[in-house]
């Protein structure tokens, strides 16, 4: 239906007002030095290809699933409302694009990578590891904030580099990332498909494919989108294939690094990790960091912790509050201090006791009374209490040798439920220093 000129205007405007208000809202609520616990989860959890990959991947709705519900269930019935009206990067990539006019319309000969991507996250996601995960553009939006929020000077600008490679697609090919490479505009197509199939097939007037178009340009079109067809459907085979050798193949070999409490185990951890740096700046320690070292390139930028400056504080649990898509797991106090990090191991070659030296810093700091240190003559020995020590890392912060620590946190077993990640001990209480 053709819309009147000044009607048209009116919508238009009103669809800008909209898509900056949500700009605007985003970075409110992503900004790391406005104090809005979990507020940061929801960006990224407004989105359907979250919501869809994560419940699939973890068979869980979480509370950040169902914020994603409500754009999925609007994207059922307006194709790509959110595209249109409410993603911040949808808005900041379509200006970027402005600045290239010679290149508009070169994304329509593209084919459907987004479309593609899409499908292979979500086969990935039936065996717990969503491939693509983290290309969604909330996530990546969210990860730009690493250059305000204390990640470090190069972890900041590698969180960056997403969304800037986003906007210089746009700048060197108008359109494309939108139209055609975004895994999150595609899911919205792959919604609305069903509803537009069936109204093409209640609709008694035929599709007209333009009074131009001649029948041979009508077949080749056909052809197309069969061939799109199938390599979607061997898109989504494949992602199912490789998502569930990455999520089950080779557990032995898998390095273990220390994750904040309650991640999940380091396999799934990695698929369902959105990058997104809610967690890294949520830290008041500041002592997650992306992992930039990661010999695993499936691992890399994936939050890990170092204890150089501080330990994971027993009474803080805001890095399990800002997960949108259930990596980490939202804990209360109680459940984050019997959250198994990692195991506190001595090497006595290094400490200073074996040298006949005075230190008990570790034993004194621990706030699990999880380390004790016996006597035998003149001979000392440290020993860990397995039930008690969460893997706080506090032990590690204060132990005095150097450069190599004496006492030092090491990744346990994978968590892989709800038991082994709490393990019961009734002498796991913290106490007052």
């Amino acid at each position: 239906m053709n819309r009147h000129p000044r009607e048209e205007n009116l919508r238009g405007s009103l669809r800008l007002a909209f898509r900056v208000a949500a700009l605007a809202a985003a970075t409110v609520l992503l900004w790391p030095a406005i104090p809005l616990p979990g507020a940061a989860r929801l960006v990224p959890a407004l989105s359907p290809y979250v919501a869809i990959c994560s419940t699939a991947a973890t068979g869980v709705i979480s509370t950040a699933t169902l914020f994603g519900l409500p754009v999925l269930a609007l994207a059922l019935v307006w194709r790509r409302w959110f595209c249109r009206w409410g993603c911040p990067v949808g808005l900041m990539a379509q200006y970027a694009g402005r600045l290239n006019p010679w290149c508009r319309g070169v994304h329509r000969f593209l084919p459907p990578l987004g479309t593609w991507i899409a499908l292979a996250t979500l086969g990935g996601a039936a065996f717990g590891y969503p491939l693509f995960l983290w290309l969604d553009p909330l996530a990546l939006f969210g990860a730009a904030f690493g250059l305000r929020g204390g990640a470090g000077t190069t972890a900041g600008l590698i969180g960056a580099l997403g969304l800037a490679c986003v906007l210089l697609l746009s700048v060197l090919l108008p359109g494309a990332w939108c139209m055609k490479v975004c895994p999150l505009g595609a899911t919205q197509e792959l919604l609305a498909w069903p509803r537009r199939a069936c109204a093409a097939l209640l609709s008694a007037k035929p599709a007209a494919s333009g009074p131009e178009t001649s029948p041979r340009e009508n077949d080749r079109l056909r052809r197309r989108r069969l061939v799109w067809l199938c390599l979607g459907a061997i898109s989504a085979g494949a992602g199912a294939r490789l998502g569930c050798h990455l999520r089950h193949g080779g557990e032995g070999s898998v390095r273990r690094t220390l994750r904040p409490p309650g991640s999940l185990d380091e396999r799934a951890f990695v698929g369902l990790c959105l990058r997104c740096g809610n967690c890294v700046r949520a830290c008041p320690a500041k002592i997650i960091r992306p992992d930039l070292g990661a010999r695993d390139i499936t691992a890399f930028f994936a939050p890990a912790l170092n204890f150089a400056r501080d330990y994971c504080r027993e009474d803080c649990a805001r890095c399990t509050e800002v997960c949108p898509s259930g990596a980490i797991g939202r804990l209360t106090a109680e459940e984050k201090r019997r959250a198994k990090i990692g195991l506190a191991r001595v090497d006595m070659s290094l400490c200073r006791l074996s040298e006949g030296r005075e230190c008990d810093r570790c034993a004194r700091i621990c706030p699990y009374r999880a380390i004790d240190i016996r006597w035998s003559g003149y001979a000392a020995d440290i020993r860990i209490e397995p039930a008690r020590c969460p893997g706080c890392g506090a032990c590690q912060l204060v132990c005095p040798t150097s450069p190599r620590k004496a006492i030092t946190v090491e990744p346990v077993g994978p968590p892989n439920d709800i038991r082994r990640r709490f393990p019961r001990a009734e002498s796991s209480q913290p106490f007052s220093a």
